[in-house]
């Protein structure tokens, strides 16, 4: 063990069934307490330590107050872009939704315009073909 107290890193060499080697390593120290859980030395007592080990108890306890209040906000600022987030898409959804049905009005509205266009087409073809034929019996 060195002098601060830590685990230093090791690297050990395992032997498979084939013979080959690959290397563990083991984390030094406590890990990485920071990232997995920053909340963990807030409430340490550092009761009953005594010169360094008091300086560096109360260090890691300031740390993980820190830390822990950081991570609390960063939680709660998570939240807030969840619920802005989950707000932004329930509003695309009710647009598209929206988009859709007057698309879907549109296309109706289209289809019977072009129905009343071809029946009014129609309609006038056969005035005009009545009318030239109604013509040419009268002028014989």
């Amino acid at each position: 063990m060195s002098r601060s107290g830590y685990i230093t890193t090791m690297n050990d060499t395992v032997i498979g069934e084939e013979d080959s080697g690959f290397a563990v390593s083991l984390s030094p120290g406590l890990g990485n307490w920071e990232e997995t859980d920053p909340c963990r030395y807030a409430n340490q007592s550092c009761k009953g330590k005594m010169f360094g080990k008091l300086k560096s108890c109360r260090r890691q306890r300031e740390k993980s107050q820190a830390l822990c209040k950081a991570n609390e906000a960063s939680i709660v600022k998570k939240a807030e872009w969840e619920g802005q987030r989950e707000e932004m898409m329930q509003a695309l959804q009710t647009n598209l939704t929206t988009t859709a049905t007057h698309q879907k009005t549109a296309n109706s509205a289209m289809k019977s315009g072009v129905a009343l266009g071809g029946v009014a087409l129609v309609g006038a073809l056969a005035f005009v073909l009545i009318k030239r034929k109604k013509k040419s019996k009268n002028s014989k």
